[in-house]
């Protein structure tokens, strides 16, 4: 079978391996589409996120969906030519994160594509039982694999909610962003802000519901903000970029009393940010680590019409162009949001 093997920094290699064959409780999956995430752009880039360092060959990616071709014999549940999207993780289910409800805490988690695990972008893929997640004959694999993004903003959303009449700000409209936005939007926020540097994101934006937009190089974030909401700033502000300056500007942006979820994932492991006024303002800021408990609110939002997740899908491209797709991404090129890989 044929896999993209991140070898080093931007060197991703097609190759061959064996196929696997499943045993126990595993499935084997025949992918279908795969998300470029922002993410799997860091380990390219970098071959690390923080303390995750990529050490030997593998393929990265973890958004994606596709079509069960054989079982193990002692999966029960799933049957062969099911169309599923899959959960990512896997975590162990007994260690104190996990009795707490907090499974993508697991330090004991197993993640697609974070070292030394194997990531999705390979044409077969072993997976337990209990991470596929059927979908209706009515959704595209490429949309099915936009779940998991979205996952992540209904995990945000669920730890930092926001009610109606509040001012919401959301820093970033790329994948996540728009996620967010689509969460506060269907739970009835009336005042949504979002800021970014890409006219065309933001453009998206208001097409989903966003009330106000800024582009942050043509306009200074905090005086657009504050001259939205009478000086006063947001109530809720949800960081979702890749900058090292999204959560120290999303702390500006906060009220007195505000909350910032911090969902984004910075080029560098350390970033600064200011002392005084999060400590005046006295600011409740909730980081955010992937997603837990969200598969099934993803599956059903976009199921039923209420999220439509594909405005996100912007490019596709084949397995043998992966290294074209994640430069694409890195570049902001084109207009890309989300590049999908389609096998």
């Amino acid at each position: 079978m044929k896999c993209a093997v991140l070898h080093a920094k931007r060197d991703m290699r097609l190759e061959d391996r064996p196929k696997p064959t499943p045993r126990g409780d595993q499935c084997l999956i025949r992918v279908r589409a795969v998300g470029v995430c922002g993410s799997d752009v860091h380990y390219f880039n970098d071959m690390c996120i923080g303390h995750q360092i990529i050490e030997a060959p593998q393929p990265v990616g973890h958004e994606f969906a596709g079509e069960v071709v054989a079982l193990g014999d002692e999966v029960r549940c799933v049957r062969v030519g099911q169309r599923v999207a899959i959960e990512p993780g896997v975590s162990c289910k007994v260690c104190r994160q996990c009795l707490a409800g907090r499974p993508n805490c697991c330090p004991n988690v197993v993640f697609f594509g974070t070292p030394p695990v194997d990531g999705c972008l390979q044409e077969f893929v072993l997976v337990r039982e209990e991470q596929c997640i059927a979908i209706p004959d009515s959704m595209s694999f490429a949309e099915a694999a936009m779940l998991e993004p979205l996952q992540v903003g209904i995990h945000a959303y669920n730890l930092v909610p926001c009610r109606p009449g509040d001012w919401v700000v959301i820093v970033g409209a790329g994948s996540i962003g728009q996620a967010v936005l689509e969460m506060v939007r269907t739970a009835g926020a009336t005042r949504i802000i979002v800021t970014d540097k890409l006219d065309y994101r933001l453009d998206l934006a208001r097409r989903r519901g966003a009330t106000h937009t800024v582009n942050v190089t043509k306009e200074e974030p905090l005086a657009a903000v504050l001259k939205l909401t009478d000086r006063l700033g947001a109530d809720v502000v949800y960081e979702a970029t890749n900058s090292v300056d999204g959560l120290p500007q999303a702390l500006t942006l906060a009220a007195i009393g505000g909350r910032v979820a911090a969902i984004g994932i910075p080029p560098v492991d350390q970033i600064t940010i200011p002392a005084s006024h999060p400590r005046r303002k006295q600011l409740t800021v909730q980081f955010i680590r992937r997603s837990a408990h969200s598969a099934r609110q993803a599956l059903e939002l976009v199921a039923q019409g209420k999220v439509d997740v594909k405005p996100w899908i912007t490019h596709r491209f084949p397995l043998d162009r992966v290294t074209e797709a994640f430069l694409l991404v890195d570049g902001y090129k084109d207009g890309v949001l989300k590049a999908v890989i389609e096998l």
